[in-house]
């Protein structure tokens, strides 16, 4: 999957009920200026590395991660991080952008 396809899918997470309920903002995530409302247009240069933060959506999304193996082939046992802290309720702090 590439960069943009990644970060599409990552849009889409985003706007998942399971996430919408963890009343995440995209500018944790991206680089929206001084937007307080980004549209899906405006979330096209990620703060995090988008392989994490798909880690993270999916999990809190109750989907499949299709990340999970790349992240923990770069890190292993990284995406079990990142879904453990999930499933406790709290927000593991990701990688930066590359």
């Amino acid at each position: 999957m590439n960069q943009d396809e990644l970060n599409e899918r990552c849009i889409k997470l985003l706007k998942s009920p399971g996430v919408q309920n963890q009343l995440w903002h995209p500018r944790m995530f991206w680089e929206v200026g001084a937007l307080d409302n980004p549209t899906a247009s405006d979330l096209t240069r990620p703060k995090v590395d988008l392989s994490e933060l798909e880690v993270m959506l999916a999990t809190a999304a109750n989907e499949e991660s299709l990340c999970r193996e790349d992240v923990n082939a770069q890190h292993p046992g990284r995406a079990e991080f990142i879904e453990r802290h999930i499933r406790r309720g709290e927000r593991p702090l990701l990688q930066q952008a590359g």
